[in-house]
């Protein structure tokens, strides 16, 4: 669907040269919720900008359905746009237009007939709860309305992609899910492809099928939702996971937890989808009397799959452990050893 390779974007500030996307390469599955996370100044804007190219890229190639956009003339690129729709943090509505007017203002630029944008707009009303809004010009609306007025005019002209600037950065937590409920909505009505950027880990663990993590300009980890959550690499993607599932064991704790297991061991488990509830640790005391104490955990909800941790105190004879702990991953646990210092 989207093939960015080896794409790097440089502006120039005066004498001095910044490197906001340096040799990113990304491949973007046609019909999935893809996200691109990292903290201010990342790159994250510009790189998502130069797939539709509201911003050229310095270096590299972007194709979008097998077409490279740098061979297409402006008019070939305007065409292709209309199949990209884009949503930003700040809404961008035309403040002097009403509702009705803000959705149709592409289909009018498009030369649809009066009927056909009429049809399309009360559509799109309908599906972002609007209905009662159409007459209504911005500045009466709240954030969240704003950003599905937005929404309703960037999905116009039926477009193939949806590109989302920080859509819900300027939302409240309880708008900002109402906003992700409706993109999951609509992806799951339209098939749409998704692409987002967000500094916020709890938006990518919502709805997203796969993030790239960004880093001053570079793109330091890439994959799906759950492998960034059980497996994170780099300190920037550990930094984000922890902001919502923190499964480091608090030292004070975890010296506790030592002074228990005794010759025994500290085990960090992670469990995944059904495994959840199994009563796995109640089998390690009627399968191999071992008396696991829980000292730590936490558990969460990525997209559709529960993703869950324990830190466990298993004392005990090391051979005995050591049976415990195959048991577990046969079962479909993920099993670390920890030492006493963590």
């Amino acid at each position: 669907m989207i093939w960015i390779e080896n794409v790097s974007k440089t502006y120039q500030q005066g004498k001095q040269e910044v490197h906001a996307v340096k040799d990113a390469n990304l491949h973007i599955r046609k019909g999935e919720i893809f996200g691109i996370i990292g903290y201010s100044g990342a790159g994250k804007s510009s790189l998502l900008r130069c797939i539709n190219y509201l911003e050229r890229p310095s270096a590299g190639t972007v194709r979008v359905n097998g077409t490279e956009l740098a061979a297409l003339n402006e008019q070939q690129l305007r065409m292709m746009r209309r199949k990209i729709g884009m949503i930003f943090q700040n809404f961008n509505l035309l403040m002097s237009s009403t509702v009705y007017q803000n959705i149709a203002s592409p289909l009018v630029l498009a030369g649809l007939p009066k009927k056909q944008i009429e049809a399309r707009v009360n559509e799109l009303l309908s599906l972002v709860g609007l209905e009662e809004k159409r007459g209504a010009f911005p500045a009466q609306l709240s954030g969240g309305q704003k950003q599905r007025v937005a929404i309703a005019r960037a999905l116009a002209n039926e477009p193939e992609i949806l590109l989302c600037d920080e859509a819900t950065s300027a939302l409240d937590p309880q708008t900002t899910d109402s906003i992700l409920n409706l993109l999951l909505d609509i992806h799951r009505a339209y098939g749409i492809t998704i692409v987002l950027i967000t500094h916020e880990m709890n938006v990518v663990k919502k709805i997203c099928d796969r993030v790239a993590v960004m880093e001053d300009g570079v793109i330091v980890e890439q994959g799906t939702i759950l492998e960034l959550f059980t497996n994170p690499r780099t300190d920037t993607t550990k930094n984000f996971t922890k902001s919502v599932f923190d499964i480091d064991l608090p030292p004070e704790l975890l010296e506790r937890g030592g002074r228990q297991a005794g010759e025994g061991q500290l085990l960090r488990i992670s469990f995944v989808g059904e495994t959840v509830s199994e009563p796995i640790l109640a089998d390690l005391t009627l399968r191999y009397q071992l008396r696991p104490s829980i000292l730590y955990g936490n558990i969460t909800k990525i997209k559709d799959t529960v993703l869950g941790f324990l830190i466990i105190c298993l004392p005990g004879n090391s051979g005995v452990i050591q049976q415990g702990i195959a048991y577990m991953i046969q079962n479909g646990m993920q099993v670390e050893v920890l030492d006493h210092a963590g």
